[in-house]
């Protein structure tokens, strides 16, 4: 898989194996699997409060929403490049445009979040790993790496 800024903003994504498409896929699986709701996560200081009612009733199924509307964007844009090059010889390509970047980075972010709360990386000892850890490791690596370019890249 290769990775590289478009002239007019953005960055391409070009896919060069059936493991990339995986990687790719794994974005959403990561992010979504394990019972981490991230919207009740980040709210928990102020659902702690026994007068939370508004808070839990208005802020955070749109918190919800708005974290399923970024693994869908992403979701969405990893099937139809999936599909394009299914029915061709060239290999997959996925577009990030500028107007994308910030739910691209929230995905990210929570297929992160997700697979920290499930394996604890910050605390592995690469010696130590499972395969399953070290797997968890270097795809939350990955998304790293691709929040790094969309910030010094495209979100500037």
């Amino acid at each position: 898989m290769k990775v590289a800024p478009l002239l007019k903003g953005g960055l391409r994504i070009d896919v060069e194996s059936p493991l990339d498409w995986r990687i790719l896929r794994g974005i959403t699986q990561d992010a979504r699997t394990g019972g981490l709701d991230l919207a009740d996560r980040v709210s928990s200081a102020m659902l702690a409060d026994p007068e939370s009612d508004d808070w839990r009733d208005y802020v955070v199924p749109d918190l919800r929403d708005g974290f399923d509307a970024q693994l869908a964007i992403i979701e969405r844009a990893v099937a139809d490049a999936a599909t394009t090059a299914a029915g061709c010889e060239e290999p997959g390509r996925i577009f990030i445009h500028p107007e994308e970047a910030e739910d691209w980075f929230g995905g990210l972010n929570q297929a992160r979040l997700a697979l920290e709360e499930r394996h604890n990386l910050s605390a592995a000892i690469e010696s130590e790993m499972t395969p399953g850890r070290r797997s968890a490791w270097f795809r939350s690596q990955f998304y790293a790496d691709i929040q790094g370019m969309l910030l010094t890249l495209v979100m500037r």
